[in-house]
């Protein structure tokens, strides 16, 4: 190689990764002023049962309450799937998940409710209302058949997106991981009622589904 393709060689690497420096420096600054955002990936069901999970197990350990993870029930020619339960001196609750994201729209009576995610497509599903209408009195009646000192019983339906929204009447008993730590904290649950938790739990596991 002559001495001025050896100059011309060396000026090009100098070319070459001093753009590079320059488009490097911009993206970063891109990215640092907001300029250019990182397009995220959607929420995966396995990252917001995590949370939602992580939520419940938070309460439960402050408390010293039971938590069963899914659990599915069945008693009385009816069966119910629930996506967490707790089980405390107050009685039980029952949750279920829905991993829907987007915004939520639906109403005590409606039968189906929907979601609208980003790009404005509507995905339409079983109200949650409906999911669990009767699921309080089955709690009941199970526990009775038993013989296990049970306190109350509430359920009720978490959405558990980070970004969910709910436009939903209070009437329909449904919340986001955001705010169903301040609906466990409530008054409602820090009641003795004197529910045996190991009756409860013997209960349940005698009409758990394998």
């Amino acid at each position: 190689m002559g001495f001025n393709q050896a100059m011309e060689a060396g000026l090009g690497f100098y070319i070459f990764f001093f753009a590079l420096t320059i488009v490097v420096a911009t993206v970063v600054y891109s990215l640092m002023t907001g300029t250019v955002k990182l397009k995220k990936g959607k929420e995966s069901e396995s990252s917001m049962n995590s949370n939602f999970m992580r939520t419940i197990r938070r309460f439960a350990d402050l408390k010293g309450f039971e938590v069963l993870g899914k659990t599915t029930l069945s008693f009385g020619g009816e069966q119910f799937s629930f996506d967490a339960i707790l089980l405390g001196f107050f009685g039980t609750i029952a949750i279920k998940a829905n991993y829907a994201g987007g915004e939520v729209y639906g109403s005590y009576k409606d039968e189906k409710w929907c979601t609208v995610d980003e790009n404005g497509k509507k995905t339409y599903f079983e109200s949650p209302v409906t999911q669990l209408n009767g699921s309080v009195r089955f709690f009941k009646d199970l526990y009775a058949a038993e013989k296990a000192k049970c306190g109350f019983t509430d359920s009720f339906t978490v959405f558990a997106g980070k970004k969910t929204k709910i436009f939903a009447d209070k009437r329909c008993e449904v919340y986001t991981t955001e705010n169903l730590g301040e609906k466990l904290a409530g008054d409602k649950y820090a009641k003795d009622h004197s529910a045996d938790i190991n009756a409860m739990k013997a209960a349940l596991e005698k009409y758990t589904v394998k």
